[in-house]
């Protein structure tokens, strides 16, 4: 019986080292998910101003053309 005691004391023991690293892990795997959320949304932010850029971009030439072109029309 003495023993058996002895084997369920180390069984709580191992149990209690084993939930305090699952605590810390679980922590560690939060922060992570936190960082990389953090980076995804940075990254899309990135993606959709260099999006408006590339659109925004080409209407602005075609702008600044047709009115480089109209100046030398009126202008002659």
């Amino acid at each position: 019986m003495q023993f058996r005691m002895v084997e369920l004391d180390k069984v709580a023991i191992t149990l209690a080292v084993l939930n305090e690293r699952l605590e810390g892990i679980e922590e560690k795997l939060d922060a992570i998910h936190d960082s990389q959320n953090r980076k995804t949304n940075d990254l899309e932010l990135r993606v959709r101003m260099v999006e408006r850029w590339m659109y925004a971009v080409p209407a602005s030439i075609v702008t600044a053309i047709v009115s480089v072109v109209v100046t030398i029309i009126n202008n002659t």
